[in-house]
């Protein structure tokens, strides 16, 4: 009898372990990027630079880059520009159109036009708990690990979006220490 129960304990746990391996998809890469997120915020002393991508379009492209010293945000720069093109050259130029850095009692004071105060503490978050739990009736759900393993794309974009412009999440261009 004890026999039988250790063997039927151990082809459970032989499932169980199969279905776990199997699983994969957005839920499995998330894991793993976050893991990857764990071991590179204690090599760095939860120290870095991200760099956020927004509002890319044809003609214009934007990117915020974020600070983060010990865990908190001490530094925001934001850049624009617009792509313009002079079809007697037949060349398009890219055109600065804003510029500008925050930092210390200066954060935060340039409004929306640039991505928020987040750490990747806070993303990792937002994205398990928010973006990557869109309906999938509605959304296509989006995660990407490009960054060495850590996240680069985590969102949701409606399956009904006419303009193809409306992407709910964030895009990681780059992280570094």
């Amino acid at each position: 009898m004890k026999s039988n129960k250790l063997l039927l304990l151990g082809a459970l746990l032989l499932a169980t372990t199969l279905f776990a391996c199997k699983k994969g998809g957005v839920s499995s890469s998330f894991d793993k990027s976050y893991d990857a997120w764990l071991a590179f915020k204690k090599k760095t002393n939860d120290t870095y630079v991200y760099v956020a991508v927004h509002d890319v379009k044809s003609s214009t492209y934007s990117e915020t880059k974020i600070t983060v010293t010990q865990g908190n945000i001490t530094a925001r720069d934001f850049v624009s520009y617009q792509y313009v093109f002079k079809p007697d050259s037949d060349i398009t130029t890219k055109v600065l159109t804003d510029d500008w850095h925050e930092s210390g009692g200066s954060l935060n004071t340039h409004g929306s036009t640039a991505a928020n105060l987040y750490t990747l503490d806070d993303i990792y978050y937002k994205a398990q708990n928010i973006w990557l739990k869109a309906n999938t009736n509605k959304n296509v759900v989006t995660f990407e690990a490009k960054n060495d393993g850590l996240i680069s794309i985590a969102g949701y974009t409606p399956k009904n979006c006419p303009s193809g412009d409306c992407f709910i999440g964030i895009n990681i261009k780059s992280i570094t220490h």
